[in-house]
């Protein structure tokens, strides 16, 4: 099993969201992430987490300054438990690129990383 992780947008309900290439958000917002895990084995078929065990997540989004990596625990959605969000305060700034996700199902945990998962724009920062 290949796990991945899909960027959702537009997220209103398990039901009424969009599929996108990458996050793109704001610096110095608050921004709620939501994601849906896939099997790439399976031709991204959702990859249902935690229905026999306890399941979580831990999203990172490196960086080449230690002291500005940030790992943020995700919610798993109740009603589908392919799709999970990772909230950001207005003071956590990830940069652009790579993001690696950790799943933890009971004793076992799987690592992968998604290329290119985000942007990030920095508005007003360093200009007149």
């Amino acid at each position: 099993m290949r796990l991945s992780a899909k960027a959702l947008i537009n997220y209103g309900s398990v039901n009424q969201f969009d599929y996108a290439n990458q996050w793109i958000i704001r610096a110095n917002e608050p921004n709620t992430l939501y994601f849906q895990l896939v099997d790439l084995d399976q031709d991204e078929l959702r990859y249902m987490a935690g229905i026999s065990l306890a399941a979580g997540v831990v999203v990172t989004f490196p960086s080449v300054d230690d002291a500005q990596v940030i790992a943020a625990n995700a919610v798993q959605e109740t009603n589908d438990k392919s799709i999970w969000k990772v909230v950001l305060s207005s003071i956590q700034k990830p940069n652009s690129g790579s993001v690696v996700f950790a799943l933890t199902e009971g004793t076992v945990t799987r690592k992968f990383s998604v290329l290119n998962l985000i942007s990030v724009e920095y508005l007003n920062e360093g200009s007149c």
